[in-house]
């Protein structure tokens, strides 16, 4: 019997603190038989993860995580076994980069004008080669001192009722789900209750995303209750949507979660569910758009 695994893994390539490789030996050592790389925007990351799973005996699922707008509200989509060199999904993400970019630059300078010593040439050479985002501003918040936490420095600053929130351009749903399934990928709704919808409008985005092409939704995520669990798996079963599931692990930036076992021991994947999601996924090729 093969072990568990974790389909929703972050690093350095995006906002994670471990690289691919630690990432992947981290899952070898917690005995995960399988992890997906779903990086924020990019897919920077799968390479090296790949190369060490092979080395490792893990098997690492190409993946990313991209940003979305449904109902004027940012969704995220995982998008696993991507081709990580698809033009769709390159475009995707150039697209993507070029919104947090432009919304980096406005909140340093928004901090700057206030007298803050942060550029994004500065924010560059601490997090080289990362997707540059909120949480790398956050860190350097909580590092100078302005804030105790990276939680903290999103809720004073960076958060919706920050002092410096600026939202972003994101791509909208269906531009998001087609651009996964044009690289060969299986588009996933991620996370569905952290957005604040219950019954009927919860109901109502997971009909968006599967009418959209979404074949499948997470239904195992870090502080999901037993009941709600069951609630989002009959949900899956009445929408035809495959469950997924994964602790959005990004190492010591988020360190309640853990790899593999999320919030508390609350997270536990079985093997048969990536099984699913591949049936699932050579389903959804023979319907690509």
């Amino acid at each position: 019997m093969k072990g568990n695994v974790d389909l929703h893994i972050h690093t350095t390539a995006s906002d994670g603190t471990y690289t691919p490789r630690q990432a992947v030996e981290l899952a070898h050592t917690l005995g995960l038989a399988a992890i997906a790389v779903t990086d924020h925007d990019t897919a920077a990351g799968v390479p090296e993860a790949m190369a060490a799973g092979a080395a490792l005996g893990v098997e690492v699922i190409p993946g990313v995580e991209m940003n979305a707008r449904y109902r004027d509200k940012g969704v995220h989509i995982v998008g696993l076994f991507i081709d990580p060199a698809a033009e769709s999904v390159r475009a995707a993400m150039a697209f993507a980069v070029r919104a947090r970019d432009e919304r980096n630059e406005k909140i340093i300078a928004a901090m700057a004008a206030d007298g803050f010593d942060i550029t994004v040439d500065g924010l560059r050479k601490l997090y080289p080669g990362a997707v540059l985002g909120r949480p790398h501003i956050a860190q350097w918040i909580a590092d100078s001192g302005f804030a105790p936490t990276v939680d903290d420095a999103f809720r004073v600053y960076l958060g919706k009722r920050g002092r410096y929130y600026i939202p972003r351009a994101r791509m909208e749903l269906p531009e998001a789900v087609r651009a996964i399934r044009e690289a060969g990928g299986l588009a996933v709704a991620a996370h569905p209750l952290q957005y604040g919808w219950e019954g009927a409008d919860l109901e109502a985005f997971l009909r968006a995303a599967k009418d959209a092409g979404c074949g499948a939704m997470e239904v195992w995520y870090p502080g999901y209750s037993e009941e709600e669990r069951a609630m989002l798996l009959d949900l899956a079963d009445r929408l035809g949507l495959t469950p997924s599931g994964g602790s959005d692990f990004h190492g010591t930036r988020k360190l309640h979660i853990a790899m593999g076992t999320g919030k508390d021991g609350d997270l536990a994947v079985p093997y048969e569910v990536l099984e699913g999601l591949k049936t699932a996924r050579a389903a959804n090729l023979l319907q690509r758009p």
